[in-house]
């Protein structure tokens, strides 16, 4: 495993050491939790339904869903024969 090592002042040592007791964990795993962010947000997922009158699908993902502009649209059409 790599090392790495900068060097602090005495007083962020003690700062960062009364925080790392605090959270209960290491030094160099209370470090690392604050340098590397956790797992990365998961992608929304697309919960593909039909309409009942038209047969047409659609995405019922769900709320929390970006939503998509008429500039996206073009945008992505935009290279399309």
């Amino acid at each position: 495993m790599v090392a790495i090592t900068f060097k602090v002042s005495p007083e962020e040592a003690r700062k960062i050491r009364a925080a790392a007791r605090a959270a209960h964990r290491t030094v160099s795993a209370h470090i690392r939790s604050a340098l590397l962010p956790l797992a990365p947000a998961p992608r929304p997922r697309l919960v593909l339904r039909y309409h009942p009158v038209s047969g047409l699908p659609y995405n019922a993902g769900g709320k929390n869903l970006p939503t998509v502009s008429l500039t996206d649209i073009k945008a992505a059409l935009a290279d399309y024969p």
